[in-house]
């Protein structure tokens, strides 16, 4: 199984740091997918899962921080996408060490699908933002 999602520039948001980011959660994902596809045990696919879940909440408050920050006009909104996130992520988990990986393909379709959207939609409205506060 290959990487769903492959970073390129149209991805980014012009904010090193935020890039970075995006694109260790990108090979994060990957992990998963891979270790799927390898047949991997349930406790190693459940501390990548772990990793994601971290990481994801790691990038989110490093963005919302900025928000805050810079009194982001959309602040409220993209936190509250944050939020719908982080509570499917952890609706997952549970339901994943119950049931295991025969649903993780269904969670990772849906979180590729959710990430493409969110980088190329809901981050990019906030890069005029961070420039104009000198954040590249």
């Amino acid at each position: 199984m290959n990487k769903i999602i492959t970073w390129t520039p149209e991805l980014s948001v012009g904010v090193a740091e935020i890039d970075e980011q995006h694109k260790e959660f990108i090979s994060i994902m990957a992990d998963f997918y891979s270790a799927l596809d390898e047949n991997k045990v349930q406790l190693e696919l459940e501390d990548i899962l772990e990793r994601l879940i971290e990481y994801a909440d790691f990038h989110f408050t490093t963005e919302e921080n900025y928000f805050d920050k810079f009194d982001y006009e959309f602040k409220e909104e993209h936190k509250q996408k944050h939020s719908e996130l982080r509570k499917k992520a952890l609706d997952f988990q549970e339901k994943f060490k119950k049931e295991g990986a025969v649903i993780a393909l269904g969670f990772l379709a849906f979180l590729t699908e959710w990430l493409m959207d969110h980088l190329e939609t809901e981050d990019q409205k906030y890069t005029k933002c961070f420039h104009d506060h000198g954040l590249f």
